[in-house]
């Protein structure tokens, strides 16, 4: 995974000094550890809850298909269907 997340002197970090970096942060605020996963699943929680697509959040996580980005992330998604019905209802409202 490669994070786009400039230092001060404008280079990319790499996941280790991200590591380091949030085990300080660790240290320093006394709490429940934060991984580069958790980072990751919260980035990817707020894309969701924002309304991006699948196909664009599978691509942003570098997953093999979208179907693997729903099948870890669909829980976060339980208005999909609802919010689909009602696009379609409001679709056929509208040409009948």
């Amino acid at each position: 995974m490669i994070f786009y997340i400039p230092n001060e002197f404008g280079e990319f970090l790499n996941p280790m000094a991200l590591t380091r970096t949030l085990d300080r942060v660790n240290n320093g605020i006394g709490s429940a550890k934060i991984r580069l996963h958790d980072l990751r699943h919260f980035h990817a929680s707020i894309l969701i809850q924002e309304g991006s697509s699948p196909v664009m959040i599978s691509q942003r996580l570098g997953h093999s298909s979208p179907s693997m980005t729903l099948d870890t992330y669909g829980h976060l998604m339980p208005g999909w269907q609802r919010e689909a019905a009602e696009s379609f209802a409001n679709a056929m409202r509208r040409i009948s």
